[in-house]
């Protein structure tokens, strides 16, 4: 998708090409900014969080928060149009604001059971038969456990995939448009990792004990899972003309599993989806909820220059900044609480922190802390946004220079 609007007058890259430099460990021309921004447009826009499931609706809204509060350079796709496509990513039963939550909740996750543990041997059996399809297959199977309406068998395919394919134009259209105004897509098509898909459809305590009975039995399924996961990204990449993939790990921090529960179980076949999609062209953005302090030295495993770590505001930014910040992009991390308790000031100091010590030397981009606050004050997102233009243009002599040397 080409870009070739510049966002400020200052800068010398357009924002896909300052995105892809601080990717691949390269000093952009300034730092670039992406705001995680959902349920804030809505209170922004004056309108219910029900109302952001309509893509008429959630583009008013995210346009407004463009208009009077950016603008910004990355787009995180962030909307779902279908329910049920969210079961596709996040295998959890929901809670839904306008059907099963008031019209102004967000939306909420069950910790039910939906795979029961004679899943895992099925799952590795359907991945020796149709590996490409083998993450299509599993997450048909539990579509009917999470959603009423969705049949069983090949009619559940009938009424899933037309819906997936609209998600996909629809988000194409969304990219091209932002494209006219100089901003590009943080990612495309998007996975659980495997791990943590079995944490969430396990349900935590089922898989705590799983982990403790049976630890060779989910490493191994969530390795036999790479195919399939990869086939979805690769599916879907032509549509939405972005070769970026996103892959949420939600389960896998430290506030869930040891580091050595990490390294043993969920690193490998994470590892494995991230070579592989290397090797397709591809790079690969990983949001990492809770606490990744002890996992960090671990991530080093994961090949160079190809690869973002989006923190959200539990982590340690900077010890990330110390142990991976050599080979992999960081993003983050300006905390919920600071945007919605804090003053303008304070949001501005520490953005300006993050800029200075996170950002040096390129391989950084300034975000949110998972997502902007639904009562983030606008004067503290406005601050954020415009703090990359206060502190973010890099001293290109003094860039060469450090990267020549390796300072």
């Amino acid at each position: 998708m080409k870009i070739t609007k510049k966002i400020y007058a200052k800068d010398t890259m357009t924002s896909e090409e300052r995105l892809q430099a601080a990717i691949n460990l390269q000093v952009p021309d300034r730092v670039p900014v992406c705001p995680r921004i959902y349920y804030f447009a809505a209170k922004y826009a004056g309108v219910d969080n029900a109302d952001l499931y309509d893509p008429a609706t959630w583009n008013e809204a995210i346009d407004k928060c463009f208009r009077e509060l950016g603008p910004w350079d990355i787009i995180n796709p962030w909307g779902f149009y279908h329910i049920e496509v969210i079961s596709l990513i996040f295998p959890m039963k929901l809670l839904v604001p306008g059907l099963t939550l008031p019209r102004d909740s967000i939306l909420q996750f069950l910790e039910e059971e939906i795979m029961e543990f004679e899943d895992y041997e099925w799952i590795m059996k359907i991945c020796r038969q149709t590996p490409s399809l083998s993450f299509l297959r599993l997450v048909m199977k539990w579509e009917p456990k999470i959603w009423s309406q969705v049949p069983k068998g090949w009619k559940g395919y009938a009424y899933i995939m037309p819906r997936l394919l609209d998600h996909l134009i629809t988000w194409r259209k969304e990219f091209k448009q932002w494209a006219a105004k100089g901003v590009t897509p943080l990612s495309g098509a998007g996975v659980e990792a495997a791990f943590d898909s079995f944490s969430m459809a396990r349900g935590l305590v089922n898989f705590s004990r799983d982990l403790k009975q049976h630890p060779d039995v989910i490493a191994r399924a969530a390795e036999a899972m790479t195919p399939g996961n990869l086939y979805l990204i690769k599916s879907a990449q032509p549509i939405l003309g972005i070769k970026r993939a996103a892959i949420a790990l939600h389960r896998s921090s430290n506030d869930f599993i040891s580091p050595d529960t990490f390294r043993k179980l969920s690193l490998p076949s994470l590892k494995d989806l991230v070579e592989r999609l290397k090797a397709e062209g591809m790079s690969s953005h990983l949001h990492c909820d809770g606490n990744w302090d002890l996992n960090f030295e671990a991530l080093r495993e994961l090949p160079a220059g190809c690869v973002v770590v989006e923190l959200d505001g539990t982590s340690d930014i900077f010890k990330a900044k110390e142990i991976i910040g050599d080979r992999i992009c960081i993003s983050g991390d300006v905390p919920a609480s600071l945007l919605a308790l804090g003053s303008v000031s304070e949001v501005d100091e520490y953005c300006h922190r993050l800029i200075e010590e996170v950002g040096k030397g390129g391989g950084f981009i300034l975000t949110a802390g998972c997502e902007v606050a639904p009562n983030a004050k606008p004067e503290n997102v406005k601050a954020m946004l415009e703090s990359v233009v206060k502190y973010g243009y890099y001293d290109r002599a003094t860039a060469y220079k450090a990267a020549a040397t390796g300072a």
